[in-house]
């Protein structure tokens, strides 16, 4: 359970240079689970600081997502590189299934950079990570009915 859970809370809350380590679909509901938190802004509802807090643990849910296709559109960007200079890019566009598995399966982690939202739709800037080094940037749009945080404690003392 969850201490706090605040809806469709974009400003309030940001996923900016926060990291997600799982993700996972839960009937029609996508989960993302971050082990370090996500940001609560200084215009937040449980921020008491005049500058941006991290929660502890958290997770973000997606809720009420298309059965058929949960995630509306995955672009990874993936750069051709020789002797460290950049040859090509290349647009690969998984499957939601098959991303979802291969993320879990290969131990990548998601970084989020950027985020737009446009109620119902949000789309994520984010970077593909796996152990400590990049992998490739990548773009997530999801339309989802609502969009959930949870979290347990606010770390007021963590800016980071």
């Amino acid at each position: 359970m969850w201490t706090y859970t605040q809806t469709d809370a974009y400003p309030m809350i940001s996923l900016h240079d926060c990291i997600a380590t799982d993700i996972r679909m839960d009937g029609h509901d996508l989960l993302l689970d971050f082990p370090d938190g996500f940001r609560i802004t200084p215009c937040g509802l449980y921020s008491t600081l005049e500058r941006p807090v991290r929660t502890g643990a958290a997770q973000l849910c997606f809720r009420g997502l298309s059965a058929d296709s949960p995630i509306d559109r995955i672009d990874i960007y993936k750069t051709t590189r020789l002797f460290g200079k950049p040859l090509f890019c290349r647009r690969i566009q998984p499957d939601d299934t098959a991303f979802l598995k291969r993320f879990n399966r290969e131990q990548y982690t998601l970084e989020f950079l950027s985020e737009y939202h446009d109620s119902p739709s949000a789309l994520y800037q984010c970077c593909i990570r796996k152990a400590d080094s990049f992998y490739a940037e990548c773009q997530i749009e999801l339309t989802a009915r609502h969009i959930e945080y949870r979290w347990n404690t606010i770390c007021g003392d963590r800016q980071r």
